[in-house]
């Protein structure tokens, strides 16, 4: 099952949903048929340049959600929060395609509007993502004056094509979740939303404000796509220390354009990302009940536990035995 659409001018999601599934929509609110699975994608516009969709549903079949670019440049930028972990979202421009596999932890994601977007959905699991689709010239109104930064100017400028990671802190998840809760019987539910759709968009802009501020390296078609077969590559054994030389060799990439670029997506250095995601499957793992430490540790290729501890804590805050107890 496939939902293919093109995020142009004037193009109304659920509408295309519904027409090409039979799916009834109420007000701002499409549900889910029964053929299909259940559930629900909310809409809400607060301008012409500014919408929110919430995505919350189990399918039976698998699906794949495919968004293509327009054919005329168009400044939308698209922030896609993943509250659940996705196992393949693969992302393209109109020449070739990459794939960026979401594993081990939630994620956000922001890119510009000339990426194609491919998401594939396995039938029978929660889905919980939310979209927020906003122009650049008002969301550089909303960010308003700042001190220079290059990524917050190729993000608003509204002409380059950019892709940037972020991983889940506490701040978005918190927000998401208000956003999750209806609030329809609310009479400003409107505002609730466009409040909380803006302190998104502030934990957002602030994380990645606080990046290098340093000149941002031009993305073309393959440099992109080979960055995320190393991502994939990177996250595909977590129990595996990353090999530099491998990882560039994979990417056909020199060491040092390797690391540039890697660390302007992704926010921090291949090492550190891998640990930062290693530490996040950790805890996931730690929650499960039944699961001991030394179980966790060992398949996530630590020899010694007491390294394991040291670096789980200095992540977390806290011991994995008492991030067992307490959460």
């Amino acid at each position: 099952m496939t939902f293919e659409f093109t995020a142009g001018a004037g193009f109304d999601f659920l509408t295309g949903f519904s027409q090409q599934f039979g799916a009834p929509v109420i007000g701002n609110q499409l549900q889910i048929p029964g053929h299909m699975g259940q559930g629900s994608i909310r809409r809400i516009d607060f301008s012409d340049s500014f919408k929110l969709l919430i995505h919350q549903y189990t399918l039976r079949d698998d699906f794949v959600l495919r968004r293509k670019a327009p054919e005329t440049v168009s400044d939308l930028i698209t922030i896609i929060f993943y509250n659940s972990s996705l196992p393949n979202n693969q992302l393209s421009n109109r020449e070739r395609s990459f794939t960026c596999t979401k594993v081990n932890t939630a994620s956000v994601e922001v890119s510009s509007n000339d990426l194609n977007s491919e998401i594939h959905f396995p039938g029978g699991r929660e889905i919980y993502f939310t979209v927020v689709g906003i122009k650049a010239a008002l969301l550089a109104e909303l960010l308003g004056p700042t001190e220079p930064n290059e990524l917050i100017d190729r993000v608003t400028n509204g002409s380059s094509t950019f892709l940037y990671h972020l991983l889940m802190i506490p701040e978005f998840e918190k927000t998401l979740k208000n956003l999750a809760e209806t609030h329809e019987n609310d009479p400003l539910n409107r505002f609730f939303y466009k409040v909380k759709t803006q302190e998104l968009l502030y934990h957002v802009f602030s994380s990645l404000a606080k990046r290098e501020n340093k000149k941002q390296c031009g993305l073309n078609n393959q440099d992109v796509g080979m960055l995320m077969t190393v991502r994939d590559a990177l996250l595909a054994d977590l129990s595996e220390p990353p090999q530099l030389r491998d990882l560039a060799k994979l990417a056909n990439m020199s060491e040092t354009k390797l690391k540039q670029l890697f660390r302007q997506i992704f926010g921090d250095s291949i090492y550190n990302y891998y640990q930062t995601v290693r530490m996040e499957e950790a805890a996931t793992m730690l929650r499960h009940p039944g699961v001991s430490v030394s179980q966790v540790g060992y398949q996530l290729g630590f020899s010694n536990l007491s390294h394991f501890s040291r670096l789980f804590a200095k992540h977390h805050g806290k011991a994995p035995k008492r991030y067992q107890s307490v959460g």
